[in-house]
C-alpha cells in the first residue's frame, strides 16, 4: 500500500533542550510534531511516546486519514533520530539528524531517503 504521508516517519529533526540532555525525545513526549513534504505539500503529525513508540496521522494514497503505529531510535551517540513505521509494504526505517529547536519555530529536513519536510512541534497534543 502507498502511502503519501509514509515517509513523514523520518523527516524530521527533533526538537530538544540542554536540560534533556540525557533524554533528547523528552520534549516530543505530550507534544505534537507536525511534517509538511516539501514537495507535495501533504501534512502528517507525529505523537511520541516515552518507550520507544510512537503514532503517526496522515493521508493515504487514497486520499483518506490513516494512523499507523512505529518505532523510533536515537543513533550515532544522539547524532541521528531513526523510524520505523510498522506498515504493511512500509518503507521500513529512514533517519533524519538531531538538531535543536524550540516548541513553536519551523525548520526544514531531509531523510535519508532523500525526502524533505518543513517541520514544527507544538505544545500537546
Amino acid at each position: 500500500m502507498r502511502i503519501a504521508m509514509l515517509a513523514l516517519a523520518g523527516a524530521f529533526t527533533l526538537v530538544a533542550t540542554a536540560a534533556l540532555a540525557d533524554d533528547p525525545m523528552a520534549v516530543t513526549y505530550g507534544n505534537t510534531v507536525t511534517t509538511k513534504d516539501a514537495k507535495t505539500g501533504a501534512v502528517g503529525t507525529l505523537l511520541f511516546n516515552a518507550d520507544g513508540t510512537y503514532t503517526g496521522n496522515g493521508t493515504g494514497a487514497d486520499g483518506k486519514a490513516i494512523t499507523y503505529p512505529g518505532k523510533w531510535a536515537v543513533k550515532d551517540s544522539g547524532a541521528t533520530l531513526c523510524l520505523t513505521p510498522a506498515i504493511p509494504n512500509g518503507p521500513g526505517e529512514t533517519c533524519s539528524p538531531l538538531a535543536v529547536h524550540p516548541v513553536g519555530e519551523h525548520w526544514t529536513v531531509t531523510n535519508t531517503a532523500g525526502q524533505s519536510f518543513d517541520v514544527v512541534v507544538t505544545a500537546g497534543r
